[in-house]
Formats: C-alpha cells, structure tokens, sequence
C-alpha cells in the first residue's frame, strides 16, 4: 500500500514585509520532497477534540446538502467557504492557546499518525512568537484563486482549495488539502502566510 509522506516546511519572508510564511504540506505517495535535510530538525503533531474554551466555530454561510466526501464529491463554494474558515479558526485556536492538542484531533486519521501536537507547535513557533491572529477571518469571506478541485496523486484523491482572506496590512493567504474519511473530508495538507503582529 502507497505510504503517505508528510513533511513540514517552515520559511521566514524578510522582516521588512512582516510576514511569516510557514507551510506544512503533506505529500502523497513514496516519493519525498526535495532538500529533505533541510527540515530533518522539524516536528510534526497529534490531535484532540475542541476545549468548551475554544472559540466556537463559524455558522455556516448558506444552507446546502454537505458533499460526500466518500463519493468524492466537491462541496459547493458555500460549504467551502465554511470547511476552510472552521480549519482556519481551529488553527488559530491552537496559537493563541499555544497548544495543538484540539487542533491535531481535526485532521486525518492518517496525518495523525505521523504527527504530534508538539511538533506542530515546534513548526508554527514563528507564528506564535509573531503573536498572529487569524481571529478576524471570522467576519469575513475568502476570496477563492478558483474552484476547490479534486486532485490524484498516486493512487489518492485529494480536495484542494487555495485563496486568501483580506486581513490586516497584509492578506492571510491559504492553501489546505483534505482527505476523504467516510462522507468528511479531513486536513491532510496546509499552507498559510499571515502578517504578524510582532517582529523579533
């Protein structure tokens, strides 16, 4: 059976533009990415379910009948506009808390197995110590760069999205990949750049 290979990039932009490009991409199949050694240093995360002091999730845009993940079907641009706000808010929860414990429990069964909270909080220590907060996405509605689509990487499907949101001086800009489990579909890839508040 194909394994997948996860791997978690981190990458610092120049403090002049005061912003934090962290990326933690997940790559499907037996391959792995380039300049592996690069990031051998990095940790990766495990997950638990919401704190009743976490923020409470986004209510949906729009009524619509949810996508069946099991079927492979690509939810409409309502229900995406909700799946990538609630994964970027359960991720900003976990920075502002300092603690991916709820956050891990949100994504792939896969990707949880590779993973720990810690290493996360290792990977997004940038984040963090340039005190970003994603909170204010909550009134707003992403800008999409196109439809979310349904990509296949050696043998495995995939449901991509990728966009922005107009935060701050800067845009918080996004790339997230799901995986089907059962009729859900569950982080298995993310991508983000968010301006931060602090420069150290």
């Amino acid at each position: 059976m194909k394994n997948l290979v996860n791997e978690i990039l981190i990458g610092k932009n120049s403090m002049v533009s005061g912003i934090i490009a962290l990326v933690v991409i997940s790559a499907i199949g037996l391959g792995c990415f380039c300049n592996k050694d690069k990031f051998s240093g990095l940790t990766n995360t495990d997950t638990t379910t919401p704190s009743p002091s976490a923020s409470p999730s986004p209510s949906p845009t729009k009524s619509y009948t949810k996508a069946d993940a099991s079927k492979a079907q690509v939810p409409s641009e309502d229900e995406m506009q909700d799946i990538v706000k609630k994964t970027l808010l359960d991720f900003n929860d976990a920075l502002q808390k300092e603690d991916f414990t709820d956050f891990h429990k949100t994504i792939s069964k896969v990707w949880q197995k590779q993973i720990t909270p810690d290493k996360f909080k290792e990977s997004f220590k940038d984040f963090i110590d340039g005190e970003a907060d994603l909170s204010s996405i909550r009134s707003m509605k992403a800008k999409f760069n196109g439809p979310a689509e349904i990509t296949k990487s050696t043998g495995v499907k995939t449901l991509e999205s990728r966009g922005e949101y107009p935060t701050s001086d800067k845009n918080t800009e996004f790339e997230l990949k799901y995986l089907a489990e059962g009729k859900e579909w569950k982080l298995i890839g993310l991508k983000v750049y968010a301006p931060i508040k602090k420069k150290y």
